[in-house]
């Protein structure tokens, strides 16, 4: 079985091409997703959530990751934030 995918995209952090495997292209993915996210979203995601018990139903990436990703996350959509404005 032949697989023809193609496994480069054009960063829009950097203007290069990346591998789709890479953890460079994981890192900016991310990012996109949570630029779409609602500002209750992105809570979630960073912070998780509580039931009206106040058990963890959710850890989100504080939880999971450290507070350290939290950073390193917001940092890069902040990045990919400017880019996006400097390239209109």
């Amino acid at each position: 079985m032949t697989y023809s995918r193609d496994t480069e995209a054009i960063s829009e952090l950097t203007g290069q091409t990346v591998s789709t495997w890479s953890e460079e292209w994981r890192i900016e993915t991310e990012a996109r997703t949570v630029l779409k996210m609602s500002k209750q979203e992105r809570d979630v995601f960073f912070n998780g959530r509580k039931d009206e018990n106040g058990r963890t139903v959710d850890r989100g990436v504080i939880g999971i990751r450290g507070p350290k990703a939290v950073e390193e996350i917001k940092a890069t959509v902040e990045r990919l934030h400017e880019a996006r404005s400097r390239s209109k």
